[in-house]
């Protein structure tokens, strides 16, 4: 029997949830999710050792990628890349998202929605650019969307490296990242326990929660605090905080964070916390002074 492999960013069906499931679907979109891992390119060789697929069937599924624009091997090599299909797929993405509220599914999650994505993400961006600019760290916008926290865009600080398996677009586990928890911590309880059953606190980085109890009294302090922090939940040597950003009328209707390595955590993380705060009071100031707001 194949392993089970863990794919960035995918939601499987909940526990209890059964649905139809074609296997040679699944195998080219785990081909795809693999060689997204891999920007340098795969030979068909690796894709079957590391899928666990007889190498005819990998080849019938690379060739039907090919054919359909999903992948791209050059003439003078065996190497396989993402094709041209990808990003006019990641633009239908983003463009479905900035026509969608950010805070779909309102009955569950208790916020009153308002705003698109899109219009959030040009009203904050400067937020988010001054606070790179303060702190040489890359910065994030998160929010909700159909019952997940999605990761609206990012500000990358020069001379930094990205955090692996976090881009725009991003809806992996939220229990396991600074953004995640804040956004939960301002959650109705009752959409929490709910979300809980259907994503399992399972171990994404070293030090991830796992405990249902202790990650609850984990939401409890971000709330009393005011803020988040992600100690290699996520990752090796990535450090975050998060802080919620509140609508006028009260309600939290996005989240911004920075990420940092363990080496800054140790020296200054009283003072990153001041930034990311204060980064969050602005961002409810400008949605206070938005239009929609001015009488």
């Amino acid at each position: 029997m194949a392993r089970e492999l863990h794919i960035e960013g995918y939601t499987s069906l909940a526990p209890d949830e059964k649905g139809d499931v074609l296997q040679t679907v699944q195998r080219a979109l785990q081909v795809l999710s693999l060689i997204a891992e891999h920007p340098q390119g795969l030979t068909a060789r690796q894709i079957s050792n590391a899928l666990e697929l007889n190498i005819s069937t990998c080849y019938h599924l690379l060739n039907t990628l090919v054919v359909n624009g999903y992948l791209d091997r050059p003439s003078h090599q065996q190497i396989y890349f993402l094709g041209p299909q990808i990003p006019y797929l990641n633009n239908a993405f983003v463009q479905g998202v900035a026509v969608q509220e950010t805070a779909a599914h309102v009955e569950d999650t208790g916020w009153t929605p308002g705003w698109s994505a899109s219009w959030l993400v040009g009203r904050l961006r400067p937020v988010l650019y001054r606070l790179t600019e303060q702190t040489q760290e890359p910065s994030y916008l998160s929010c909700w969307r159909f019952g997940e926290v999605l990761l609206l865009t990012i500000v990358e600080a020069p001379q930094v490296p990205k955090v692996t398996g976090l881009y725009v677009g991003y809806q992996g586990p939220a229990h396991c990242h600074a953004l995640g928890k804040v956004l939960l911590a301002y959650s109705d309880p009752a959409f929490v326990d709910r979300y809980l059953d259907v994503h399992p606190l399972m171990s994404i980085g070293p030090n991830t929660i796992v405990q249902r109890l202790k990650f609850q009294e984990e939401l409890n302090d971000i709330v009393r605090q005011g803020y988040s922090i992600d100690k290699e939940e996520f990752s090796i040597d990535t450090y975050c905080i998060a802080a919620p950003i509140f609508a006028p009328r009260g309600e939290v209707v996005a989240g911004l964070a920075i990420s940092f390595s363990g080496e800054v955590f140790a020296k200054r993380v009283e003072w990153l916390i001041a930034q990311v705060t204060r980064a969050a009071n602005y961002a409810r100031a400008e949605l206070r002074l938005a239009p929609a707001y001015q009488l």
